[in-house]
């Protein structure tokens, strides 16, 4: 197979290592926007887009565009005439993921004749698989330290949601957390729900990583077999067992990443409602954190869980947000391209976010979310 890269930096350099390699594969060339005339990487000549339609379009089979922002220049594949293409996600360069040696069989690749990339898209979207926590933090965004232990999302629910929004959108990434995400007992069903109904969207576990060393032999099958990726947010207690989480995970040759070590919190919760939408959303650290919760998709977590923060300390204040999935009139397109870009009216409950020293908070006060 003839395969030119579209991408000169890192990923696409990652890509070209992989593919030199690959004995099935023949590496055309380079293909970057901003190529300048008689450059070469590994003797591969990189060429503008109208040189490749020149010199190589027609001994081409196929487009692989690999930077982190591929999709941005799909209407320019379009325009350009190019009749096969695929878009490696990004992952793959994150966790430095091999491509298969049948890369038109490689589930990290959308091809341009699958019906994904005709739907509107979500760069990520998120849920809670259970509620509750291990770790219980002080200021938890999602309040995990005032729910129940046990509390969770039903699965019937999860998999009614999943379902009908993989006939509406795109999600690119769908990341399962909580609470802690290991406390479910089938995870595994969530997962394979995941798959099921959005075979091309990348699955990440978000979680602490204390309870990984623990899992059983079947989850930790799933999550290899289906190519999830855990992302693991570190603390000091989590720094502790750290090489047990690794061993875990590497004995299932699953992909994981360490954040930087938590020190710090943050809290922006405040009760004057007097803050400019817009300004609040443009310093909002969860603005990219679009959350699905019982048929609904919410702006960010605290507009979909705020109304549980409220309750729990009889705070005279109650949110109506997020948009029914379900209803026959939503515009995705619309919903898709401006969620993140477009204030709700909850956004002027968060003031100038202050940090404090990361700390367990099993009796929270409603003082350790709220500001003056």
């Amino acid at each position: 197979m003839k395969i030119a890269i579209w991408g000169a930096g890192k990923f696409g350099q990652y890509v070209m290592e992989q593919l030199l390699a690959n004995d099935s594969v023949e590496l055309q060339c380079i293909i970057d926007n901003y190529a300048d005339s008689c450059q070469k990487i590994n003797n591969i000549e990189i060429v503008s887009p109208n040189v490749f339609l020149k010199r190589y379009d027609s001994e081409t089979d196929c487009v692989l565009v690999a930077f982190t922002e591929g999709l941005s220049i799909l209407q320019q594949l379009k325009d350009m005439g190019i009749k096969s293409y695929g878009f490696i996600h990004k992952r793959v360069f994150h966790y430095k993921m091999k491509l298969g040696i049948d890369i038109l069989q490689d589930c990290n690749i959308l091809w341009n004749h699958e019906r994904e990339l005709y739907l509107p898209r979500m760069e990520t979207l998120e849920t809670n698989v259970v509620d509750f926590c291990n770790m219980n933090c002080r200021g938890c965004s999602h309040f995990s330290n005032i729910f129940r232990k046990g509390d969770f999302v039903p699965y019937e629910v999860f998999e009614s949601d999943i379902k009908q929004l993989s006939d509406k959108v795109f999600i690119q990434q769908f990341n399962l957390l909580g609470g802690e995400v290991f406390y479910s007992e089938n995870l595994d069903d969530y997962i394979n729900c995941l798959r099921k109904y959005m075979p091309k969207t990348v699955i990440e576990l978000v979680t602490n990583g204390m309870l990984i060393p623990q899992q059983k032999t079947e989850l930790m099958r799933v999550i290899q077999q289906e190519q999830v990726t855990v992302s693991i947010t570190e603390y000091s207690p989590v720094t502790k067992v750290k090489d047990k989480i690794r061993d875990k995970l590497d004995e299932y040759h699953i992909y994981y990443e360490f954040r930087p070590v938590v020190e710090t919190f943050g809290k922006n919760i405040d009760l004057s409602g007097k803050n400019e939408p817009f300004a609040a959303q443009s310093k909002c650290r969860e603005n990219t954190c679009q959350f699905l919760r019982n048929g609904k998709i919410y702006k960010c977590p605290f507009s979909a869980l705020g109304n549980i923060f409220f309750e729990h300390y009889n705070i005279p204040l109650s949110f109506d947000e997020g948009v029914d999935i379900f209803d026959i009139n939503m515009n995705w397109k619309e919903y898709a391209d401006t969620v993140r870009t477009q204030p709700i009216e909850q956004c002027k409950y968060c003031g100038t976010e202050e940090r404090f020293g990361w700390e367990i908070s099993n009796n929270p006060q409603k003082e350790e979310w709220l500001i003056e």
